[in-house]
């Protein structure tokens, strides 16, 4: 079973298996705000908040969260349940996850498969499956787990012939349990074949070129391993029924070894997919490290293209030095490997040593990393390993052959293990060379960050991000309690919005004119006792467009004497401000600081970028407040209460 920590709630996954279906038009963009960068910008509205959740009728809860992914914690004494997922072809995003222990009953019509469509429960407003009323549900057939899809139909035509498929374990006896699908390649439709007892199953089907998935499962009664085969099988529908026979026994093992002894596989994940003219059609399983994996021959079809990619994560025993961890990725673009058995050194590898700091209160969480291993890759999977705030770790990833994106978090949790309180960064699209590398995360002051904001015809529309900090990539705070985006146009009030996380307003009148952006937030003290509250302001000129980015500038603040939020009180602190816009240059930086939490503001000169603070005795926070104005005439003035601590 594969746990971790995900916004900062203890989730369980341990999928069996799931399907992802994509189509042409389909999208899985992950929504990362900012790169290592601190100049770039990003959307930054669904980051800020944990993502929606439905409790399934047995009680389990499954959560979409913000970059495309799923998560799954189950019910109390439902620890060992795993689950299959799904996701639809059709640009419909549908989002099905099914507990293994309730395939059968809604393969038989025992279980409505509706209340498993987690983004269709979502739509509707709904987190509690076994409530809805059924006039409320998807108002689609389903045949099986599946949705038809719009302009398919679960009756087969007259000129249909039925496919039989068979599948044998690697033993060449019944696996325990199988999923098995299909896919046409002209039309892209999908659909699943029952597997009965006997190991065979039976669909009509169109005649036409197909694509079978086929991922079977068996756990030893002596070893407690288990086996896990995937692959796909090539079929042609003609004018007479067809059978197929899918023989495990000819998958090729998938493995890993890598060079330091006491390295140990904690978890891994296969993701295989095959492709064709709109769309794909593929299979992944998060699997535990008791569990073998197996891939069967890439059939030989030009009608279909394939992808895979094999993801390890080996840990180092906790003999009480550094912990290191590998987290590899092994893609084969294009083709699925014949002998997927890879062999990696050290020095092939980046070797990355991270603080993970905390801001004054002990926090636990995860890095998380998302390999992508070929263009327009669709879907995107993590492996995440527990961290905790403050520590330092080693994470050896595989290099120039995959991009990264990655998720890093510190959160405090309740109790129940409920989310309260914590902070996040990420990084977007990372090349690694091989070699040693070093990473901080939390080192800097906290002040704002770079907004998302945009101009189209009559509307502005975007979202704010109150407080981050920059000491070397960008680190941003999870959940403020309270917070508001006010817009206004020559000091008349256009509009409120009570989400400072995102925001979109209607221009009454005109085409041009100036105006003023203002975001306020205040938060907690649960994670940290700094950035209690942020406020800023832009002073802007804008004028109708079919689409205008807007260049809003903050003041980046650098201070290497600030680490884990803190820097020391009886010396002297020297920050270096610089502008984030990446347009326009700064045609000025002011600063002013407080020591009593804003009742009372001292400036402080900026020269060439460059200033010092004296603090005065007895301080415990400083706060600061940032103004600046860029060569297009943009004004900004940010403010953090508690942007760092005194010791």
């Amino acid at each position: 079973m594969r746990r971790q920590h995900t916004l900062g709630a203890a989730v369980v996954i341990s999928a069996l298996a799931g399907v992802i279906v994509s189509g042409a038009a389909a999208s899985a963009e992950v929504n990362d705000a900012e790169a290592t960068d601190p100049t770039a910008g990003g959307a930054t509205a669904s980051e800020d908040t944990a993502a929606d959740s439905v409790v399934l009728p047995t009680g389990d809860t499954v959560r979409l969260t913000p970059g495309g992914g799923v998560d799954v914690t189950p019910a109390p004494g439902r620890e060992d349940i795993e689950f299959v997922g799904q996701t639809s072809t059709g640009g419909s995003a549908d989002v099905i996850v099914v507990p293994v222990d309730m395939l059968e009953a809604i393969r038989s019509g025992e279980a409505d498969p509706r209340r498993y469509n987690v983004s269709q429960l979502l739509a509707g407003g709904h987190t509690d499956a076994g409530a809805v009323p059924e006039s409320e549900l998807d108002s689609r057939e389903y045949a099986g787990l599946f949705p038809v899809e719009a302009g398919a139909s679960v009756t087969a035509s007259a000129a249909a012939q039925e496919l039989t498929v068979s599948v044998k374990d690697r033993s060449g006896g019944t696996p325990e349990d199988s999923i098995v699908g299909w896919v046409h390649a002209g039309t892209g439709e999908t659909g699943e074949i029952e597997i009965g007892e006997d190991g065979t199953g039976t669909v009509a089907l169109e005649p036409g070129e197909y694509m079978i998935m086929t991922t079977l499962f068996d756990r030893s009664d002596t070893t407690g391993r288990s086996e896990a085969v995937f692959g796909f099988t090539a079929a042609t529908v003609g004018e007479e029924p067809t059978k197929l026979e899918v023989d495990a026994a000819a998958a090729a093992p998938v493995t890993a070894e890598v060079e330091r002894e006491d390295a140990v596989l904690t978890d891994h994940l296969l993701y295989l997919e095959t492709t064709y003219e709109s769309g794909s059609f593929g299979t992944f399983d998060f699997l535990d490290p008791d569990a073998d994996v197996f891939v069967l021959p890439q059939p030989e079809t030009g009608e279909f293209g394939f992808n895979f990619i094999y993801q390890p994560v080996f840990a180092g025993a906790e003999d009480g030095g550094v912990p290191y961890t590998y987290t590899l990725a092994f893609p084969e673009a294009g083709s699925i490997p014949a002998d997927p058995a890879y062999t990696v050194a050290d020095a092939d590898l980046v070797e990355e040593e991270t603080d993970f700091q905390d801001l004054g209160v002990e926090l636990e969480g995860m890095q998380c990393d998302y390999p992508i291993g070929w263009e327009d890759q669709f879907f995107l999977f993590s492996q995440c390993t527990d961290r905790v705030f403050p520590s330092k770790a080693t994470t050896l990833l595989t290099a120039e052959s995959v991009r990264w994106d990655r998720h890093t978090e510190g959160v405090v949790l309740d109790e129940q293990g409920e989310f309260l309180d914590g902070f996040y960064t990420t990084q977007q699209d990372v090349a690694f060379e091989p070699g040693s590398a070093k990473r901080a995360i939390g080192d800097g002051p906290l002040a704002a960050g770079v907004p998302y904001a945009e101009r189209e015809g009559d509307r502005i529309s975007g979202g704010v991000t109150p407080v981050a900090s920059h000491g070397g990539e960008v680190l941003r705070m999870f959940d403020f309690a309270s917070g508001e985006v006010t817009l206004s146009r020559g000091g008349e009030l256009i509009g409120t919005s009570d989400s400072w996380g995102e925001f979109s307003f209607k221009l009454p009148y005109g085409d041009e004119g100036r105006y003023t952006l203002t975001s306020e937030a205040a938060r907690g003290s649960v994670a940290t006792p700094l950035a209690v509250s942020a406020t800023a302001t832009w002073e802007f000129d804008s004028a109708t467009a079919e689409l205008e980015l807007l260049d809003l500038p903050v003041v980046v603040v650098e201070a290497a004497g600030v680490q884990h939020g803190w820097a020391e009180g009886d010396e002297p602190l020297e920050l270096e401000l610089s502008l984030s816009s990446g347009e326009q240059e700064a045609e000025s930086i002011g600063l002013e600081v407080s020591y009593d939490d804003g009742a009372t503001w001292t400036e402080v000169e900026v020269d060439c970028g460059t200033a010092e603070l004296v603090h005065p005795e007895g301080a415990e926070y400083a706060s600061l407040r940032l103004t600046a104005t860029d060569a297009a005439g943009t004004e900004v003035t940010h403010t953090t209460i508690r942007s760092f601590g005194l010791r």
